[in-house]
């Protein structure tokens, strides 16, 4: 486990803050945060025009991270919506002038931060620790609504609506509408509308809210992270707010000419959201990003479960066969395993592999005629919450290649894959084509296996309840990208039968 002193800084659409953080006693040493930054009208992430405050301040954090003689330290940024291509144009900047390297979260990877930080504080604090009901995150851009069940992520949903965004909304038809705030309640339940038949379905009814500044500053104690909003209190400002001009929100709540926008769309949602789930608990959290950075830096495992989890729902809403997933998951491990002295991957690409096994069929609930495309499509378009944009690309590029295809010079999409995960995409995909092909028939008929190297031979031995034709078939019709890949020729044997 490290030790000495950790400094983290991150950048939002809206505000840089650097956390300098006593890893030998787990706790906050300082806590900086630069001005507000303007944050865009076409794009809330405004990082380009915003670039002299982001460096300047960057400067001045290096500055006190050499005060307090802080060695590591890592800068991160929220992509929020921004394309990646402008992000490296961003980050060449930043680098250029502060000699920062930044690493780019996408909205699932702050959304799995975040939902980090919220399990923390509720494990710690929370009356049930165990949490079961739902965490609203009120993003910029976007928001996210996800489920707990007895203190474990279940699921998510993204909902296509920010206070930033809403903001602009109510501005605009401030211009043409008496009364916006029906409007704009109309128009938050349209987006929440195709939510309704999973969540009516449900009796939870506590709810936690993140990302909701103005409701933490006035409900939340201190030297607490999480505490009850009384609802009647709650229902009284949210009717006072619907006519209350932006002089009194700015006087009352504690926020800048910029984010006294965002008041009451923040509540517009909160309480829409409570409508549609008739919450009848309502906790309100100043857990953050930086939070849930802290939390999983000390221990990845709750992300680990999170991505999991993520890939067992794709599955199991596209139909995948859960016993052939099993199956393929485990001999797929144990190959990763014994030729980790040839392939040199990392334990993250271990989990990369795993998810794929998971997931690398679910194109079958399109078309089984060349599902492993169709699998790769609509990994494309799910991207599991957790994941970086490139290990969601690997993913779905290991699963394209499970089958019938393979990644070869001239195949279109591995041509467009960055060369820096090229060979990695061939090393799981390889290993996933022996696995897959050792239960062809989906029958599971291989009770046992063991792995062993005899001079550029691997033997996979196998003890079996029935014949393996079709099995045998696949296994010589697939294993030919693992020799090219492995140098090794993998062999079948069938050392029993019951």
């Amino acid at each position: 486990m490290e030790k000495g002193l950790l400094g983290l800084i991150l950048l939002k659409p809206d505000r840089l803050t650097l956390r300098i953080i006593d890893l030998d006693h787990n706790r906050v040493v300082n806590e900086a945060r630069s001005g507000s930054l303007h944050v865009g009208q076409n794009q809330i992430a405004n990082y380009a025009e915003n670039i002299s405050a982001i460096t300047n301040n960057l400067l001045g954090f290096k500055r006190l991270l050499e005060e307090y003689q802080v060695a590591n330290y890592r800068l991160y940024g929220a992509l929020t919506d921004m394309d990646l291509v402008t992000g490296k144009y961003v980050a060449n900047q930043i680098f250029v002038r502060t000699g920062f390297k930044i690493e780019w979260l996408n909205k699932d990877q702050t959304l799995a931060q975040i939902l980090a930080a919220v399990h923390n504080v509720a494990n710690q604090q929370l009356e049930d620790s165990q949490l079961t009901g739902y965490v609203l995150n009120i993003g910029l851009s976007t928001s996210n609504l996800a489920y707990f069940k007895n203190g474990s992520y279940a699921t998510s949903w993204e909902i296509d609506m920010g206070k930033a965004r809403l903001s602009q909304l109510v501005d605009n038809l401030r211009q043409t509408a008496a009364t916006p705030s029906d409007i704009i309640l109309d128009y938050i339940s349209s987006k929440l509308e195709y939510l309704v038949p999973e969540l009516k379905s449900s009796t939870e009814t506590t709810m936690l809210i993140q990302g909701a500044d103005t409701l933490a500053e006035r409900y939340i104690k201190e030297d607490h992270a999480v505490d009850k909003i009384p609802h009647k209190e709650f229902h009284k400002r949210y009717r006072h707010l619907l006519n209350a001009s932006d002089q009194y929100i700015i006087r009352h709540y504690d926020v800048d000419e910029q984010s006294v926008n965002w008041v009451l769309p923040t509540y517009l949602i909160v309480r829409q959201v409570m409508r549609l789930l008739n919450v009848k608990k309502i906790y309100i959290t100043n857990a953050s990003i930086l939070d849930g950075l802290e939390v999983t830096h000390n221990d990845p495992q709750f992300l680990v479960n999170m991505v999991k989890t993520a890939a067992d729902n794709l599955a199991l809403r596209y139909g995948a066969d859960s016993n052939h997933k099993r199956f393929v998951t485990k001999v797929a491990m144990q190959l990763y395993d014994a030729l980790e002295p040839i392939h040199r991957l990392d334990s993250h690409y271990r989990l990369l592999l795993e998810i794929a096994c998971k997931v690398d069929d679910i194109g079958n609930f399109i078309n089984p005629q060349g599902h492993y495309r169709h699998s790769a499509y609509i990994l494309e378009a799910n991207p599991l919450v957790g994941l970086s944009s490139q290990d969601n690309e690997i993913i779905a590029e290991v699963s394209r290649y499970h089958s019938s295809e393979a990644p070869e010079v001239d195949q279109p999409h591995y041509m467009h894959l960055d060369s820096a995960i090229q060979l990695p995409v061939s090393q799981l995909a390889a290993i996933l084509r022996v696995a897959d092909s050792l239960d062809d028939s989906r029958q599971q008929k291989i009770l046992r296996v063991h792995l062993e190297l005899v001079g550029e031979d691997l033997q996979i031995q196998v003890k079996t309840t029935d014949d393996l034709v079709l099995e045998q078939w696949a296994f010589e019709r697939k294993n030919q990208l693992f020799t090219e890949v492995y140098g090794l020729h993998p062999k079948l044997v069938i050392v029993g039968r019951n």
